[in-house]
């Protein structure tokens, strides 16, 4: 059962690292990022707020992912984190993908998506296993 919690903590670190690289990419560079997507930056306010929205909440998500696997205390914390914050941007891809029409590069964001989140859901139900498994401390 102690393998579950390493692979779990290694779940969470490569979350912290992919967050971080999405985060600081638009952090260091938001023009350069955005221009992939055809999206033009006209003056200071929307760069900003493409650093903000794509740099900064997924560097505060890398953040507290990272806090979690510190403590197997907050592993499933850590792991529902993930799950809800993949699975929903997945699901958010997905309605993008059917509304707006699949994109090539909706499509190529979506597979990571779909693997992390289902990758998450089956550490958080290894997580719960595991913690069951645990003695009880009085």
């Amino acid at each position: 059962m102690r393998i579950i919690l390493w692979l779990n903590r290694l779940l969470l670190l490569a979350a912290t690292v992919l967050f971080t690289l999405i985060g600081a990419s638009y952090l260091i560079n938001p023009v350069s990022k955005s221009s992939v997507f055809q999206i033009t930056l006209g003056s200071a306010a929307p760069i900003t707020n493409m650093r903000v929205g794509f740099g900064a909440f997924p560097l505060s998500f890398a953040l507290i992912v990272f806090a979690c696997l510190l403590s197997s205390d907050r592993i499933l914390i850590g792991l529902s984190f993930l799950a809800t914050v993949v699975g929903v941007t997945t699901g958010v891809r997905l309605l993008g993908a059917a509304v707006d029409g699949a994109a090539p590069e909706t499509l190529m964001g979506l597979k990571p998506e779909v693997l992390l989140t289902l990758l998450s859901l089956i550490a958080i139900v290894g997580e719960r296993r595991r913690r069951r498994a645990l003695p009880v401390v009085r």
